[in-house]
């Protein structure tokens, strides 16, 4: 069973490393698109699409970075408040805080994904230039969101039954780079 455990934390891990990458290509995708509008335009060529296209590739390079971040503990927490609590209370604090936050992401998937059904079911186009069929970039959000809801249930997972999470990874990683200084 532990073996079948470390399988499926080391392949979700693989996942949300990819999900880095596509967030990364998604950046890139930005930078292209604007690059190439202000070139256009100084050219006088108006090229259809772009601004539209920079805007989708933003929602998806937010939104798959979200659980390769957080997987990395680059995640922005209050540590300000955590640092005074006792281990226990630091601990349950966690907990619910991780609880809640998976809550509200799988309510946001779930509704994302719906987003994207009704876009799909009615036909729903862009109002840019482009004139996307809307579900088209609405999914790879919908997507990310999803993972990054998987990647909340596999850490609230994971810290229920170890106490393991990402971040006291990151906190223990950035206090040993201190000393070392």
């Amino acid at each position: 069973m532990k073996q079948i455990a470390i399988a499926i934390d080391s392949a979700l891990n693989r996942l949300y490393a990819v999900c880095g990458a596509i967030a990364a290509i998604a950046i890139l995708l930005i930078a292209v698109c604007v690059a190439t509008s202000i070139i256009s335009r100084l050219m006088g060529v108006y090229i259809g699409g772009l601004t539209e296209g920079a805007g989708y590739a933003m929602a998806a390079a937010g939104s798959f970075g979200l659980a390769y971040t957080f997987q990395a503990g680059g995640h922005i927490r209050v540590d300000l408040a955590l640092q005074t609590m006792t281990k226990k209370v630091r601990g349950v604090s966690e907990f619910i805080a991780l609880l809640l936050t998976t809550a509200a992401m799988l309510y946001l998937a779930w509704f994302m994904l719906r987003m994207v059904q009704i876009s799909w079911r009615y036909g729903d186009l862009s109002d840019g230039s482009d004139g996307l069929p809307i579900w088209l970039p609405q999914f790879p959000a919908a997507l990310g969101f999803s993972i990054f809801a998987l990647a909340l249930v596999h850490n609230f997972i994971k810290y229920g039954l170890t106490g393991e999470t990402p971040w006291a990874t990151s906190d223990t990683a950035l206090l040993s780079d201190e000393e070392d200084m």
